[in-house]
């Protein structure tokens, strides 16, 4: 009755079915699976559990219309939810489903399908249609994508892969969240503050005007697709899917409400979810696990807290406690090093600023900001997860990469054995190309005066700084960061800044301004 597509919204649907059948092959669905889903679509659906979450994906009024009494509801799921049993519509088997090949046997609008138009509308069907004909199956299989997805921040959010595999994955994961809510729900324990809540783990409670919790809201779906990615590769023996190990992911995010339809498209392609397999696995897992641990946001409630020093006040004055908080998570909070690490490739191509901000921000320091750079604590500078980004997301060569972490190594030496604090501020902080280079030269000169050598050659200079992949200055910029995290990785394992008179080389920011001045 089913196969795989293509289609992310129908593709994800029949994924769902697979996941609720515990079954990984839609060729393997039977009429028993699709008849055993639909009771619990219909359990779920027609409950008033779900009234808030599917009226972003179906519109208010396919599952809970006030309209209809219990006989309409009665016909709808008939019609719908047992589309793969019911009778066909008027006139549907003249044409043929898009999705299967196969003879239609319903015609569907908005309220059955995402982002279509309402019925009767011709607008963007073809032949000048008013509606889109489908096989009865596949009608089954795109009831079933709020199971699939989340609900996230007020739309519905689903991730398809170019391996059914990963989508299967997705939405495995995603069916096991949504049963732990309606789960829940059906308990009374759902919170009805909006905000963090410890009965949640991946998500945040939802207002309620009515006395009923709205359905759970997750957080930041960029970063919460990410991190279910590596989960999905920790569980996966070998990070394998179909016989491949990297794949690209695309995650949609999307409304189908009347009051505003929308779409965002988020793209992680090969080179990044075969990084993220890398630094998420062994040895590098727990560096790796570490960094984006430090990167959670706070999630707040219904009020930030008060600035630092600042009293929280109600609205008559008097003073009120800040609103408690839970730590940050996936589906609670963004996470800055995995937002980050996406938004590299969001414009469908790897953006190299974005890629160096990323290296700057999460390797070496945190965002310039009126001119003074404030150096992260040493320790968190990374070159092994340095050069594995390097290769993976920018795609610089390995020799490349080796030749600069010899550059960096041999300048590393010499400061600590010189004390050199002034070369260190000036490669770390410095701003333009001229005081690197003057800070170089001037260390050239004094290694040959006092020591009778030279720190390095022409030839290693212009390999590190003006080699053939060199793309102008942009890339010189890269070359300093590159160095910049090697150094300083390499001076903290030297034990150079615990030394008394060293210290203020990172504690002390208007020495770093003066440096870029």
């Amino acid at each position: 009755m089913l196969a795989w597509t293509g289609h992310p919204l129908v593709d994800v649907g029949i994924a769902t079915l697979c996941a609720m059948s515990r079954k990984s092959d839609p060729g393997d669905l039977t009429l028993e699976d699709l008849d055993a889903a639909a009771d619990r679509m219909s359990e779920y659906y027609f409950s008033g559990l779900m009234t808030s979450y599917n009226a972003c994906v179906f519109t208010m009024n396919a599952y809970d219309n006030p309209t209809s009494g219990p006989k309409k509801r009665k016909e709808y799921e008939e019609r719908i939810l047992r589309a793969h049993r019911s009778k066909p519509d008027s006139g549907a088997t003249e044409y043929t489903c898009p999705f299967s090949g196969k003879s239609a046997s319903h015609l569907i609008e908005r309220r059955q399908m995402p982002l279509l138009t309402g019925e009767d509308v011709l607008n963007f069907f073809p032949a000048g249609r008013s509606f889109l004909p489908v096989f009865g199956p596949y009608l089954v299989a795109l009831q079933a994508l709020p199971l699939g997805g989340r609900r996230a921040e007020g739309r519905l959010l689903i991730a398809h892969g170019d391996d059914p595999a990963i989508t299967l994955a997705f939405a495995e994961k995603y069916l096991a969240d949504n049963q732990r809510l309606l789960n829940l729900a059906k308990s009374g324990s759902l919170p009805l503050t909006k905000g963090p809540s410890p009965d949640l783990e991946r998500e945040q409670a939802a207002d309620s005007s009515k006395g009923r919790a709205k359905y759970p809201d997750a957080k930041a779906p960029g970063t919460l697709i990410a991190n279910d990615l590596m989960e999905i590769y920790r569980v996966r023996t070998g990070g394998e899917f179909g016989g491949r190990r990297d794949v690209s992911v695309t995650a949609y995010w999307l409304s189908n409400s009347g009051q505003g339809p929308s779409l965002e498209i988020f793209h992680l392609p090969a080179q990044v979810t075969r990084f993220l397999r890398i630094v998420d696995a062994t040895p590098y897992g727990e560096r790796w696990r570490s960094s984006v641990a430090k990167a959670w946001r706070t999630p707040y409630g219904k009020e930030k807290p008060a600035l630092e020093g600042e009293e929280k006040k109600s609205s008559r004055g008097r003073k009120r406690p800040d609103t408690p908080q839970l730590p940050g998570g996936p589906g609670r909070s963004r996470n800055d090093v995995i937002a980050d690490l996406f938004a590299i490739y969001e414009r469908g191509f790897m953006d190299s600023g974005a890629a160096k901000e990323f290296l700057r921000r999460h390797l070496l320091g945190d965002t310039p900001v009126s001119g003074v750079v404030k150096l992260r604590k040493p320790e968190m500078t990374d070159w092994i997860l340095t050069a594995i980004f390097l290769k993976e997301v920018m795609g610089v060569d390995e020799k490349r990469i080796e030749v600069i972490k010899q550059f960096a190594d041999r300048l590393a030496e010499h400061i600590s054995q010189t004390n050199d604090k002034g070369l260190f501020r000036d490669l770390v902080y410095s701003q333009w190309p001229r005081g690197v280079r003057n800070a170089l030269t001037k260390a050239q000169r004094n290694q040959a005066k006092d020591h009778g050598r030279l720190l390095f050659g022409l030839e290693d200079y212009l390999n590190v700084f003006e080699a053939d992949s060199a793309v102008g200055r942009s890339d010189w910029f890269l070359s300093r960061d590159l160095i910049s995290i090697r150094l300083v990785e390499q001076l903290y394992s030297k034990g150079f800044f615990s030394r008394e008179d060293n210290r203020e080389l990172l504690a002390e920011p208007e020495m770093h301004e003066e440096a870029t001045n």
